[in-house]
C-alpha cells in the first residue's frame, strides 16, 4: 500500500492538467490541486481514499466552480463600479488553450473524455452526473468549439 506522499506524487501531474482544464483562468492550477489536496487530508488521509484520483478531481472541480462564481460576483461588482477589471491575468498558454474557450463544465467533460480517454459512465461518476448529462455537456462543447474555430478560419 503506498503511503500519502507516494500516492500524491504519482496522481499530481494529471491532477494538475484537470485544474488547469477546468479552472478559472484567474487562479493558477497549482493552488486549486494545493486547496482541494489540504481539504481533503483535513479529514482522510489519501490512501484511506478508495479512490484518490476520483476524489481530488471532484474536489478540484468543486473548487473551480466556487472560484468562478466568486470571481463574476467580482466582475459584477467592479463593472456596477465602472472601473477596469485588473484582475484578469493573461491566458493560459497551453496545449489546451483552445478547451478554454468552452464552458467549465463542458471543458471537463471534454478534458476527462477527449484527453484522458476516460468512458462517460466514469467522467460521469468523476463530476456527480449522469452519463446522459456528460454525454451532452461534451457535444454542446465540441460544437461551441467547432463554431468558434470555424470563425477564426
Amino acid at each position: 500500500m503506498k503511503g500519502d506522499s507516494e500516492l500524491f506524487e504519482e496522481l499530481y501531474p494529471g491532477l494538475r492538467r484537470f485544474a488547469a482544464a477546468v479552472g478559472p483562468r484567474e487562479v493558477d492550477p497549482d493552488d486549486l490541486v494545493q486547496e482541494a489536496v489540504a481539504r481533503t487530508l483535513r479529514s482522510h488521509t489519501l490512501s484511506e481514499l478508495d479512490n484518490a484520483s476520483a476524489y481530488l478531481r471532484r474536489t478540484i472541480a468543486n473548487l473551480a466552480s466556487n472560484q468562478r462564481r466568486g470571481f463574476a460576483r467580482l466582475r459584477a461588482a467592479v463593472n456596477r463600479a465602472e472601473r477596469p477589471d485588473e484582475s484578469r491575468s493573461p491566458e493560459y498558454d497551453s496545449d489546451l488553450a483552445d478547451l478554454m474557450r468552452v464552458p467549465a463544465e463542458g471543458r471537463a467533460v471534454l478534458y476527462l473524455v477527449e484527453v484522458e480517454d476516460r468512458p462517460y459512465a466514469e467522467v460521469a461518476e468523476l463530476l456527480g452526473i449522469t452519463e446522459e448529462a456528460a454525454r451532452a455537456r461534451a457535444s454542446r462543447a465540441r460544437r461551441q468549439l467547432r463554431i468558434d474555430l470555424e470563425g477564426e478560419q
